[in-house]
């Protein structure tokens, strides 16, 4: 049946033509993480994203008034995802680092987690070249870990072994094949430390101070997108504002392993 445009708007203002919702016209928000990383981004037993920064990207596109679509690819992947536009933020423990800020832009910063080194107990292995000389370590690839260990460790004689997930590397870990792991601290606990096969590790007492590892975590977005990095920010700032970014850290982390910046 055709109906005339004003014809159209009395059937709607009757009643008899549903008018779109608000909600139906609600705008996606494509946003990328790699869920092997927990407690940041992780699924959960039943295959569902959880995680302090999937708290914090569902939050954003509520208060964005956005439907948060999420994306799961990997870590090394993120940054050539946005510039190809499969996505519109990374949003996955990304250090806003000097060289990524070449190629993309960073939110204002949300957050920064002390790096640590994960050996066996009793093993007295510390984050330094000396102690590490001769020994495998697993890094995720294209993280900032991955960058300090091959600048300082590995021309010093230090095997950096570069894995696609943590889970790999935790795998290895436990089959001998690497005497340590290097990741942010609260990710080695949640994802190996808590567990049974975690039980004979701990965290290296060293935690090291460099540029390269603590730098603030923040959100990529593509170059040149203004509109999208200027609502962000704005929501971002609001939330760190007004503590819902803290509350959030209190259901993931233990005292000390969070910092945020100063309002």
């Amino acid at each position: 049946m055709k109906t005339t445009l004003l014809g159209a708007a009395l059937l709607v203002a009757a009643g008899l033509i549903p008018a779109v919702s608000s909600a139906a016209d609600t705008q996606e928000l494509k946003i990328a993480t790699e869920a092997g990383y927990p407690p940041f981004e992780y699924r959960n037993p039943n295959g569902q994203l959880e995680g302090f920064d999937i708290d914090i990207g569902n939050e954003l596109c509520k208060r964005m008034q956005r439907k948060c679509v999420w994306i799961d690819q990997s870590f090394d992947s993120l940054i050539p995802g946005l510039q190809a536009r499969k996505f519109d933020i990374a949003n996955s423990t990304m250090t806003a680092t000097e060289a990524r800020k070449k190629v993309i832009d960073f939110s204002t910063p949300i957050f920064i987690v002390p790096v640590k080194l994960m050996v066996k107990k009793g093993s007295g292995l510390e984050p330094t070249p000396e102690s590490l000389k001769g020994k495998r370590v697993g890094v995720q690839q294209g993280t900032t870990m991955e960058t300090y260990a091959r600048k300082f460790w590995a021309p010093k004689g230090v095997e950096v072994i570069s894995y696609p997930s943590y889970t790999n590397a935790y795998v290895d870990v436990t089959a001998g094949r690497l005497d340590a792991t290097f990741q942010e601290a609260q990710s080695a606990v949640d994802g190996f430390l808590n567990k049974p096969e975690g039980a004979n590790y701990e965290l290296a007492a060293m935690t090291l101070k460099d540029p390269i590892l603590n730098e603030p975590i923040a959100m990529g977005m593509r170059k040149g997108n203004t509109k999208l990095e200027t609502e962000v920010n704005k929501n971002l700032k609001a939330m760190l504002a007004d503590g819902t970014i803290q509350g959030f850290a209190k259901k993931y982390f233990a005292s000390g392993l969070i910092e945020f910046p100063a309002q």
